[in-house]
C-alpha cells in the first residue's frame, strides 16, 4: 500500500470521526482534546528522550487533567496554568532527581501540548470549534497541491524543504476564502455569525500562524532526530504531525470567539 493511499485513508477516516465527535457535542470534544493531549504528550516525551531529555511526566499528566476539568466545566484556563506551574515548581525543589532543564523542557511542553489545544476546547461554540479545522485543514491542504504545481521559492528550507513562499500563500488565500465562506452559510441561519475586517484579519493571522505550527513542529523533529512523532495515524505520523497546525491555530480561534 503506498503513503499516499494510506494518507487518504487515514485523512478520510479522521474526518468522518471529527464529524461524529463534532455531532456529539461539546463534552464529547473536550474529552477528546483531553485524549489528544495525552498522547501528544507521549509523542513528545518519546522524542525528547532521543536528546536524553525527561520530561517530568507526573505533573505533565496531573497538568494535563487539571486542565481538562477546569475547560470542561468551563472555568478559565489561567487557573489551570497557575496550578501546574506551582505544583511543577515545588516539584523541582523538592524532587532530587529533578533538573532544571528537565523543569524548564516540561513547562515548555505543558504549554504547547496541554495549554494551547485545551483553548479550543474552552470555546463554548461548536461552530468556532469547526472554523479552526477549516482553517487548518484548507491551509495544509492548500498549501500542499499550489507548493506542488507552482512552487518555487523555498520557504524556509533548513526546517522544511518541501515548504514552498508560493505554496503558503496560495493556503492562506485559500482559507481565508473557505472559512469567510462558511461563516457567510452560518449567518444565513443565525445573523450572530457574519465576516468582517477584525474576522478576516484574525483568520489570516490564524492560517499564518497555523503554518508556522507545522515549521515549529518539524523544528523540534529535526532537533530531536526524529522523521515523524509517532505511527499512529498511517501516512501521517502521529498526533503532533498532523495536529501541529492546529495547536498554532487555537488561540487566533480564541479570539475570534470575541469578534464573531
Amino acid at each position: 500500500m503506498s503513503d499516499l493511499y494510506k494518507r487518504v485513508i487515514t485523512g478520510v477516516i479522521g474526518i468522518l470521526l471529527i464529524i461524529f465527535i463534532i455531532y456529539l457535542g461539546l463534552s464529547a470534544i473536550k474529552i477528546s482534546i483531553f485524549i489528544l493531549t495525552l498522547e501528544a504528550i507521549r509523542e513528545l516525551h518519546n522524542a525528547f528522550m532521543k536528546k536524553n531529555i525527561k520530561l517530568y511526566l507526573p505533573t505533565l499528566l496531573i497538568g494535563a487533567l487539571a486542565t481538562f476539568l477546569f475547560s470542561y466545566y468551563e472555568i478559565k484556563l489561567i487557573y489551570a496554568v497557575i496550578l501546574f506551574f506551582i505544583m511543577n515548581s515545588i516539584c523541582l525543589i523538592v524532587s532530587i532527581n529533578y533538573s532544571i532543564e528537565e523543569y524548564m523542557y516540561t513547562n515548555f511542553s505543558y504549554f504547547y501540548t496541554v495549554f494551547l489545544l485545551n483553548l479550543l476546547g474552552n470555546i463554548d461554540d461548536i461552530y468556532l470549534i469547526i472554523a479552526a479545522f477549516i482553517i487548518s485543514f484548507s491551509t495544509d491542504t492548500f498549501a500542499y497541491f499550489i507548493g506542488s504545481m507552482f512552487g518555487k521559492h523555498k520557504l524556509i528550507e533548513r526546517v522544511s524543504p518541501n515548504k514552498s513562499v508560493e505554496g503558503a500563500i496560495g493556503g492562506t488565500i485559500s482559507a481565508i476564502i473557505i472559512t469567510s465562506i462558511y461563516f457567510i452559510m452560518l449567518n444565513r441561519y443565525n445573523s450572530s455569525y457574519f465576516i468582517n475586517l477584525y474576522s478576516v484579519i484574525i483568520i489570516l493571522a490564524a492560517s499564518i500562524s497555523g503554518q508556522f505550527g507545522d515549521l515549529f513542529a518539524s523544528k523540534i523533529k529535526r532537533y530531536t532526530g526524529i522523521k515523524d512523532y509517532s505511527k499512529l495515524l498511517p501516512g501521517h505520523g502521529g498526533i503532533l504531525d498532523r495536529f501541529d497546525s492546529l495547536i498554532f491555530i487555537s488561540p487566533f480561534v480564541y479570539l475570534l470567539y470575541f469578534f464573531i
